[in-house]
């Protein structure tokens, strides 16, 4: 039912283009599925892909749920009912800017366990998730109940870094067995039995020379073709792929033979509740929202990106027995510089896609067929020019050089930007008469063909031809600009109500609840949980009043620090950092509270220990390590922030002076190789893939065993590296770190709070509740606004929404409708406990009306 040949797949042995939507059931509650889906489907897209992330459903360790909006199954019989086909991911391991990378959080608590391997331990619990939800990918393939045309083995395992052939076929193996049937798939993983796609944005050409020379007899598909980006905590917001590009890197996969397009994410939606993982780069948490700059928004409105990939759509669905019975050509036209040009040859017809790679509009001309054919071309785009395609049994398009949805049996649409030109010439195959309104003009040469001069304002005009049979066929001339303001636009207006906030104080209390005493602090997966906010506490002595620098020497989150029930600051970097505290003579309390921002989801250091993992160190010493650095030999300083230029391996050295210390903690983003005191140190991160090489690396290293006293030589290999945005040293001694730790779950909902109406103005984590009214008449699309509020999440109705965080780039957070009744109950937790009174609630109606239901 499911074959493929080396140009395209085929369904029931017709020839189809894979048009796919990303879309995670997962990001949005259930009662969204069928809008997302039936607006996907009415964009043009036939295939839905998913990942299945495995913690979803396996929240414990022997506990399943695929109930409620975990209901998978569901997921595919809408997509089945809708006729939409289906690329089912399940992993076992997804990336997908997920916790864990989809991995259960408590799979690091089995000693030794490998990840992503054919260590025994870790495909013990793989057997046990395939058994679960492979029978359910089984029962909705189209050679049974459903539409799943694809599984996916795996992720992007060669980026990985580490070969291993024996579990990717393991994992291939055991999906067989358990009753896929249809083909199997991979991205980056290269297996034999399955079809290889790629992931990237740009460059189709580059990735379309890969899978000819190594997968000649597979079709070339792009399983991740980033239409946006995700975005971080303190980073910048991700809508740097503009709708023009992403038109442009279309046209490029179509010239380069892809006729299997995957488009991540088509519909992005939201990391609800702490589902939100953690990746590579200086902003490294993901934030709640999971927009995507995607072409289906995160609050189910279409963006303009949606409307280019409509009429996109269109275009290769007129075009589809061209693209998937094709071979490639390089053209040799004459044609002005910085233009270039590739032909896509079927028997059914040609595409000429000409490129412009200036920035500026190209109006000019070429020959085709000894025919003198002039184009216009927009800065930094490509024009695809149809040529030799027949139009049922009335005409033939000789060549037209204006953009088009397709031509169905009865109608068309040719457009253009604004106020330009295009040509069509037709070859009429039965008598007919022309109406063809001005400003547009036809010509008539000796050999019968029709050629049509077409102008593109804004108001369109309609071409008309009459044939003597009876039947006729309308060419409507249009511009983009107006297709364009034919789509649908949110406008704002609103109105404002006050919230009445209650307020109840977060007591940093170890003196109940499930308290555990430990040698060290436990980290997240240590104390048993998943993710939300745990509490730390030790005591300790001092001789006097005094001032001293504390190394908390592994953090992986940031921790906000209280001495003596008093705030002290919040540490934000990550791996190791210092803070100083004030000693009161006798005895002390350290207090500490840290939210788990999310676990790695891609890099060799998945599995990291959430929160605090190791004991902080009092008398430590903060070393910066980003200046003073010389190449071998040369006496000129340099800074990290901008490493000279070095030709071939010449160490890049530093020394620094350790007074005593026994304990030492490198801490490096960028890092490559180290060596310290010529032991080479390991940074976890290093032996990254090329995607991420280049960029800040987060790494940490214990380099006690190579700590002398006295004076230490730090060796850095910098070839390849242009900058390191971080590279810090802490010294300790082990017998100064502090002893016997409490830990403790805090933030809790579900536990009891003393409710005031007051506020007080200490930082301190702090509690906030009020209630607001809401009709479906209000808009179906609810935002809240946390402004002037600091750290923390929320809850609606009980239900865990998400992380906010003042930091941006992310401002506004969604509350699902589906979750609403007529009044409801908005709970938020703050770290600093900032007052709420500007927080706002918004309801919009998608025909543009707003009304505020909060403030």
């Amino acid at each position: 039912m499911i074959t493929y040949d080396k140009n395209s797949w085929k369904i029931r042995n017709e020839k189809i283009f894979i048009l796919s939507a990303a879309i995670h059931y997962f990001r949005l509650p259930k009662a969204e599925w069928n809008e997302v889906l039936d607006k996907a489907k009415e964009g043009g897209c036939n295939t839905i892909e998913t990942y299945i992330p495995w913690n979803f459903h396996e929240m414990n360790e022997g506990e399943w749920d695929f109930s409620g909006d975990k209901d998978v199954a569901h997921f595919f019989q809408l997509c089945a009912d809708k006729g939409l086909y289906v690329i089912a991911r399940p992993g076992p391991y997804i990336c997908a800017e997920w916790d864990f990378g989809g991995l259960p959080w408590w799979l690091s608590t089995k000693e030794g366990i490998q990840y992503r391997s054919a260590d025994s331990l870790f495909l013990n619990y793989v057997d046990k998730y395939f058994d679960q939800v492979i029978p359910i990918i089984s029962e909705f393939q189209l050679t049974k109940k459903g539409t799943v045309i694809m599984v996916q083995i795996e992720n992007e395992f060669q980026a990985y870094g580490k070969p291993d052939k024996v579990y990717m076929e393991y994992l291939r193996d055991g999906m067989a067995e358990r009753g896929i049937e249809v083909p199997f798939v991979t991205c980056y993983g290269a297996v034999d039995g399955a079809v290889e796609f790629r992931n990237f944005w740009s460059g189709a050409d580059q990735a379309a020379d890969i899978l000819n020379e190594r997968f000649i007899d597979q079709p070339k598909g792009v399983m991740e073709f980033w239409i946006g980006w995700f975005e971080q905590w303190g980073g910048n917001k991700a809508d740097q792929k503009t709708p023009e590009q992403l038109e442009f890197e279309c046209y490029q996969l179509l010239s380069n033979g892809f006729t299997a397009i995957n488009y991540y994410m088509y519909f992005g939606g939201t990391n609800f509740d702490h589902w939100g993982g953690r990746t590579v780069g200086e902003q490294t948490f993901s934030t709640t929202s999971y927009d995507y700059d995607a072409a289906i928004d995160e609050y189910l409105q279409p963006t303009r990106k949606y409307e280019i990939l409509k009429r996109f759509h269109a275009f290769v669905n007129w075009l589809t027995p061209v693209f998937t019975n094709t071979y490639l050509t390089e053209t040799e036209l004459k044609l002005p510089s910085m233009l270039k040009s590739r032909s896509v040859f079927s028997p059914h017809g040609e595409v000429l896609f000409i490129e412009n790679n200036r920035h500026e509009r190209v109006q000019s001309q070429m020959v085709l067929d000894g025919v003198i054919v002039p184009f216009t071309i927009e800065a930094n785009a490509i024009l695809p020019i149809v040529r030799d395609v027949k139009v049922g049994e009335n005409f033939t398009i000789k060549t037209l050089t204006g953009q088009t949805t397709g031509f169905d049996a009865k109608m068309a649409n040719v457009y253009h930007e604004n106020g330009q030109c295009s040509s069509m010439v037709l070859i009429f195959h039965k008598e007919v008469n022309i109406h063809c309104p001005l400003p547009n003009r036809f010509d008539i040469d000796e050999d019968g063909l029709v050629t049509f001069h077409l102008f593109h304002g804004k108001v369109p005009q309609t071409v008309q031809f009459t044939f003597l049979d009876g039947t006729s066929y309308s060419i409507e001339v249009s511009s983009r600009e107006y297709l364009e303001k034919a789509a649908p636009l949110l406008e704002e207006s609103t109105a404002s109500y006050v919230l009445h906030w209650e307020s109840a104080n977060e007591k940093l209390c170890f003196l109940n609840g499930n308290v555990k005493l430990t040698e060290k602090p436990l980290d997240f997966s240590q104390f048993g949980q998943f993710s939300g906010y745990l509490g730390y506490e030790s005591e300790f002595h001092s001789e006097e009043t005094i001032n001293k620098t504390v190394i908390f020497t592994r953090i992986e989150d940031p921790v906000m620090v209280f001495c003596n029930q008093k705030y002290i600051g919040k540490l934000n970097k990550i791996g190791a950092a210092s803070i100083e505290i004030p000693l009161e003579k006798g005895k002390n309390t350290l207090t500490c509270l840290v939210q788990n921002m999310g676990r790695f989801n891609f890099t060799q250091a998945i599995g990291e220990p959430k929160g605090m993992s190791d004991s902080p160190a009092l008398n430590g010493q903060y070393l910066p390590l980003l200046k003073g650095w010389q190449v071998d030999g040369c006496g000129i300083e340099h800074t990290l922030l901008q490493i000279p230029e070095i030709e071939g391996r010449i160490g890049f050295l530093k020394s620094f002076f350790n007074d005593g210390y026994n304990r030492a903690i490198l801490v490096g983003e960028g890092v490559s190789r180290v060596q310290v005191n010529g032991k080479t140190v390991n940074m976890l991160m290093e032996s990254q893939s090329a995607w991420s090489r280049n960029s800040a690396v987060h790494g940490v290293a214990d380099i006690s065993h190579s700590l002398k006293h006295g004076e230490n030589i730090i060796d850095l290999d910098v070839q390849n590296i242009s900058s390191i945005s971080r590279f810090d040293l802490y010294l300790y001694k082990e017998e100064n770190q502090l002893k016997q730790w409490k830990t403790k779950s805090f933030a809790q909902l579900q536990e009891e709070k003393q409710w005031t109406a007051g506020n007080s103005q200490t930082i301190s984590p702090r509690w906030y509740k009020s209630y607001f009214d809401w009709k479906p008449e209000n808009g179906l699309i609810v935002k809240i606004q946390f402004d002037q509020m600091s750290k923390g999440c929320f809850w609606v109705n009980g239900h865990c929404l998400g992380r906010y965080w003042n930091i941006g780039p992310q401002e506004e957070y969604k509350i699902p409708a589906s979750l609403l009744e007529e009044k409801n109950e908005i709970v938020i937790f703050d770290e600093d406990g900032v007052s709420p009174n500007q927080v706002i609630i918004s309801s919009y109606k998608t025909n543009g009306n707003s009304i505020s239901i909060g403030e």
